[in-house]
């Protein structure tokens, strides 16, 4: 199971988005795939997987009833909603989205995660209890790629994913310099950050987003400055964005947002066409 974190510095950058059609674009290449939000703060994977919002299941749900002393390990496919993917192929896509949000008791059981696990956690039970949740879905499930929506900034649960769960980050930044510079001190510290004995080498794949042609100096500057995480880097334009966040098939982002599929998942170079309608 190939784990990949998308991740950025600030928000707005369009990362859940990219992660809901790299899900499907995957299933619809036959693959199994389960899409995580790690986003407590600001969930909304749900929205563009354009799943129930009042789902009473989720990871907060799930991990909370784990810190609480459960008797058993609670279902996982209580936790999960299954995606439709419109193809002929056998893949599938669940999706575990954060938890019933907005709705108060999702913040209320946040915040008593938060008090358990998260905050000072010294005792090591908030690793375990992500590395436990990881061991069921490969284990149980059998996926072939675990998509993570990591939250924005600088956090405990966002580290966790992106230094120990995943194999890949994708780096994503705005063009501006706040969200540069923030993008480079994170992908600075995930190059040496400590992982798991009988884990490869983190890899990183950096992101521009919302590039536009309005200010092509400040693209150029970003793109210099960016290239420190690694020589090849994706641009993705914002042309070809609707208002309801539906990727217009044939325009610039559709197909920047292929050709980084490609490089996020190698083994697919050799496939027919991307599909279509994801």
């Amino acid at each position: 199971m190939e784990t990949v974190a998308f991740y950025s510095y600030k928000g707005g950058v369009g990362r859940s988005l990219l992660l809901a059609y790299a899900a499907r674009f995957l299933a619809k290449l036959g693959k199994g795939v389960v899409a995580l939000d790690f986003d407590f703060d600001a969930p909304g994977l749900h929205y563009k997987l354009e799943t129930d919002p009042s789902f009473a299941g989720g990871v907060v749900p799930y991990l909370l009833a784990t810190a609480e002393g459960a008797s058993s390990p609670p279902n996982l496919e209580d936790h999960m909603i299954s995606v439709p993917v419109a193809t002929a192929s056998a893949g599938w896509l669940r999706l575990m989205p954060a938890g019933p949000a907005p709705h108060q008791k999702y913040w209320a059981d946040v915040k008593k995660f938060g008090d358990r696990l998260c905050q000072g956690d010294p005792s090591g039970q908030g690793l375990m209890a992500l590395l436990d949740l990881k061991a069921r879905i490969e284990d149980e499930l059998r996926p072939d790629h675990l998509l993570i929506d990591a939250r924005a900034g600088v956090t405990y649960l966002g580290g966790l994913a992106t230094t120990i769960l995943a194999d890949i980050v994708v780096c994503m930044s705005a063009t501006n310099q706040e969200s540069v510079d923030g993008t480079l001190k994170v992908a600075q510290a995930l190059k040496i950050a400590p992982r798991l004995a009988n884990q490869k080498p983190l890899r990183l794949v950096p992101v521009l987003s919302r590039a536009t042609e309005a200010d092509p100096a400040g693209y150029q500057i970003a793109y210099v400055h960016v290239r420190e995480i690694d020589e090849k880097i994706f641009a993705l334009p914002h042309d070809g964005l609707d208002a309801s966040e539906v990727v217009r098939e044939a325009s610039p982002l559709y197909e920047a947002y292929m050709g980084l599929f490609q490089e996020i998942f190698p083994s697919r170079q050799h496939q027919p066409a991307a599909p279509e309608n994801l």
